[in-house]
C-alpha cells in the first residue's frame, strides 16, 4: 500500500461521538489550528483507523503532557517540598512496564524503550555526544529503572535525569519514539514542547527522515503532529502544502487542500510558496490574517491595535506584509485555499489601478452580489466594475478640473515620467476622499465629482463589508501627523517615530486621523475591546441593590459588608460598602482590577442601575 491514505478520526468527545475524514498524502501530515480547535481529539481518533495500514507495528500516541508524573520529580509539585523537588528520586517504572511501553503516551514509554533496545540507545547516545555534548545512561537499581546524564565538555559525575533540561528529555523521549522501528504510525502533540527554536528544526529534520509508509522501509512510519510552531513548518514547494491539516472547530470538518487543485499550480502561487518567509508561516496559523503592503503598515497597525485595545492575535488574526504590487489576490486566494478568510489593507492604488484585487474578494460573493443587486446591478463584480469605468474616464477627461487639489498629492508628485495616467487615476481618487463635499461641488456645475464619490462611497463600503478596506487617503503615510506624508525612504523608521507621537495621544483622536485603518483592525481582530468593568458590573449590581434597598429603608447600619458577604461569599472582598451622611458608598479595594469610576455615591432615590452604567461606562 502507499499515499494516499483515507482515514477516518473517531471522535469521542464532550459534544458526543462523531467522525472525522481526511486524507495522509505523504508520510508527516501536519494538523494547525488554534487552542479549543480540535488537534488532540483528531490525533487521538486517528488510532483505529491506522492499525489497518501498520503491517504489524504499533501506532503510538505522544500527548503533550509527556512529562507525565515525571514532573513529581522535577518540580515542588504540591508545596510540601519546601522548594526541593526530589530530583534525585527519577525513576520510570520497573522491567514489566515494558511490554505495555507502545500504549503509554508519556515519556515513561519511551525511556523503557532505551532500557529494551540497546540499538535505539546508540543512536541517541551518538546525536547526544556530538551535538549537545551530553551522555545519557541507562540503569537498572532495585528493579526500578533510572536515567542518568552526564556532560561531557566537562569533568564531571553523571547527574539524574530529574536534574536534566526539560527539553533535553523532550528530544530524547521524541527521538526514542522515531528510531522505534517497532511503531509504525506516531502520533505526536506539540512536539515543540521546551525545545529551543534551533532544537526543534533539528528535530524536524529527523522527522522528515523516518517519515513515509511502515510498508516502504525497516524504519519508515507515518508521523501526524500537531503544533503550533512555524518552525515544525517545512513548505518549499506547492506539494508541501498537501500535508497540512487546518482545524478551527472540532465541530467541524478539518480542511485540506484537495491534491488536484489547479491553484497549486499557478505561477504566481508557486513564485510565492517558494519564498514563505517567517510572517507567512505564522499566518497558517490564523484563521483571519491581515494583509498589508509593507513594513510600514505592520508597525502602525500594530501599535494602534495595541493603543486601542484590539488585540489582533488573540482574536485569531495576524499581520502579514504582502511586498509587491499584485500580490495581494494571489496570497489571498491561497489563504481561502487553506481555509481562512483573509482580511486586506491595501493602498489607494488598490483600487485606482484596476479591479482584480477587488474582484478576488467579490468573485463567487453570494453576499455581495445580493448587497449589489439591491442597487441595481447584476452582480458586485459588474458593479465594480462600471463604477471603475466611470471613474477612469471622468480622471482622464477632465482631469483640469481637480488637477489642483490632486497635483499636491504624494502620488502624484513622486510620479515617475511614464506614469503619468495612472498617477493621475491615483491622485484623483485621493484628492475625492481629502476634499469635503461643499468644496468637492465646485469644481463641476453638473457634480460629477461629488456623484463619483458618493459611487466610490458605496462600493468601498461594500468591500469593506467583504473584508476588504482601501486606504482612501493614498498608502499608510498619507496618514501620518508628525513624520513626513512624502516619505519613500526610510519608511520604517518614519513610522516608529510617528507611533512616539500616536502614544501621546487620546484615542478618540487617533480614531479620527485613522478611521480607515481603524475600521481594519476592528473587522480583522473580530473581537470586543477588553473592559474589566463589564465583567465586573453584574458581580456589583449582585451586592449594591439589596444593600441600596436597606440603606433606602432606613438601615445605617455601617456592615453592609455582612450582607455582600452573605451574597457573593468570598468575592464579596472586591467591593467596600459604607455609610457616609446620607450616601451610600461603594469603593473597590482590588489593586489589580483597572476599572474606573470608583468610588460610587449613592443617593437614598438614585436609580442603582442607571448610576453603576454610568460610573462604569457601560451600556447595558
Amino acid at each position: 500500500m502507499s499515499f494516499p491514505l483515507e482515514l477516518t478520526a473517531q471522535i469521542n468527545s464532550h459534544n458526543g461521538n462523531f467522525t472525522r475524514k481526511f486524507t495522509l498524502n505523504r508520510g508527516l501530515t501536519v494538523l494547525l489550528g488554534p487552542n479549543g480547535s480540535g488537534k488532540t481529539h483528531l490525533l487521538r481518533g486517528l488510532k483505529q483507523s491506522l492499525n489497518q495500514h501498520m503491517n504489524g507495528k504499533h501506532v503510538r500516541f505522544l500527548s503533550a503532557g509527556r512529562m507525565g508524573l515525571l514532573e513529581q520529580f522535577r518540580s515542588d509539585y504540591d508545596g510540601h517540598r519546601g522548594g526541593s523537588p526530589r530530583y534525585d528520586d527519577a525513576t520510570y517504572g520497573s522491567k514489566s512496564d515494558a511490554a505495555r511501553r507502545h500504549r503509554m503516551e508519556t515519556l515513561n514509554g519511551d525511556f523503557q524503550t532505551l532500557g529494551e533496545r540497546a540499538d535505539i540507545l546508540i543512536k541517541i547516545q551518538e546525536r547526544l555526544r556530538k551535538l549537545f555534548k551530553r551522555d545519557v545512561l541507562i540503569d537498572w537499581d532495585g528493579g526500578d529503572l533510572k536515567i542518568s546524564f552526564s556532560r561531557l565538555d566537562i569533568e564531571a559525575k553523571p547527574y539524574s535525569s530529574g536534574r536534566e533540561a526539560s527539553g533535553l528529555m523532550q528530544l530524547v523521549g521524541i527521538l526514542a519514539a522515531l528510531y522505534d522501528d517497532e511503531v509504525g504510525a506516531l502520533l505526536l502533540d506539540e512536539p515543540e514542547v521546551s525545545l529551543h527554536p534551533q532544537l526543534q528544526a533539528f528535530l524536524l529534520n529527523e522527522i522528515l527522515s523516518v517519515s513515509g509508509h511502515p510498508g516502504a522501509g525497516t524504519n519508515k512510519k507515518i508521523v501526524i503532529i500537531a503544533t503550533h510552531s512555524t518552525e515544525m513548518l517545512q513548505i518549499k514547494s506547492p506539494e508541501d502544502l498537501l500535508s497540512l491539516v487546518f482545524c478551527y472547530d472540532l465541530m467541524a470538518d478539518p480542511v485540506q487542500i484537495p491534491h488536484d487543485a489547479g491553484e497549486l499550480k499557478n505561477k504566481k502561487v508557486q513564485s510565492l510558496i517558494a519564498r514563505l518567509g517567517q510572517e507567512h508561516k505564522l499566518s497558517l496559523f490564523s484563521k483571519r490574517p491581515l494583509l498589508v503592503e509593507g513594513p510600514s503598515d505592520v508597525i502602525i497597525c500594530s501599535a494602534l491595535g495595541g493603543k486601542l485595545d484590539m488585540h489582533l492575535e488573540a482574536a485569531g488574526s495576524q499581520l502579514l506584509p504582502v511586498i509587491g504590487k499584485g500580490q495581494m489576490p494571489t496570497v489571498g486566494k491561497l489563504l481561502r485555499l487553506l481555509g481562512k478568510t483573509p482580511v486586506a489593507l491595501a493602498d489607494a492604488d488598490g483600487i485606482s489601478d484596476g479591479v482584480e484585487l477587488i474582484n478576488s474578494y467579490l468573485n463567487d460573493n453570494s453576499f455581495a452580489d445580493k448587497r449589489a443587486s439591491s442597487l441595481g446591478f447584476s452582480s458586485a463584480i459588474q458593479m465594480a466594475g462600471a463604477i471603475y469605468a466611470d471613474y477612469c474616464a471622468l480622471v482622464d477627461n477632465r482631469w483640469s478640473e481637480v488637477s489642483p487639489r490632486a497635483e499636491v498629492h504624494p502620488y502624484w508628485v513622486n510620479r515617475k515620467a511614464d506614469e503619468e495616467t495612472q498617477a493621475r487615476r491615483r491622485s484623483a481618487f485621493c484628492a475625492l476622499f481629502t476634499t469635503d463635499d461643499v468644496e468637492l461641488s465646485k469644481l463641476a456645475k453638473d457634480g460629477a465629482w461629488t456623484n463619483i464619490k458618493a459611487r466610490l462611497i458605496a462600493l468601498l463600503a461594500l468591500l469593506e463589508e467583504c473584508g476588504l478596506f482601501i486606504l482612501r487617503k493614498g498608502s499608510i503615510e498619507s496618514y501620518y501627523l508628525s513624520s513626513d506624508q512624502f516619505t519613500s525612504v526610510g519608511k520604517p523608521s518614519a513610522a516608529v517615530s510617528e507611533i512616539d507621537y500616536l502614544n501621546q495621544l487620546l484615542p478618540q483622536d487617533i480614531h479620527a486621523a485613522y478611521s480607515d485603518v481603524v475600521r481594519c483592525i476592528q473587522y480583522a481582530s473580530n473581537a470586543e475591546v477588553i473592559c474589566e468593568a463589564d465583567a465586573l458590573r453584574d458581580l456589583l449590581l449582585s451586592v449594591v441593590a439589596p444593600a441600596h434597598a436597606r440603606f433606602k429603608s432606613g438601615d445605617s447600619s455601617p456592615n453592609f459588608n455582612v450582607l455582600a458577604r452573605s451574597i457573593l461569599g468570598e468575592r464579596s472582598r472586591i467591593f467596600g460598602l459604607v455609610v457616609e451622611g446620607e450616601k451610600l458608598v461603594i469603593s473597590i479595594e482590588s489593586k489589580i482590577l483597572n476599572v474606573k469610576g470608583f468610588p460610587i455615591a449613592l443617593g437614598k432615590d438614585d436609580d442603582v442601575l442607571k448610576s453603576i452604567n454610568v460610573a462604569l461606562s457601560t451600556n447595558a
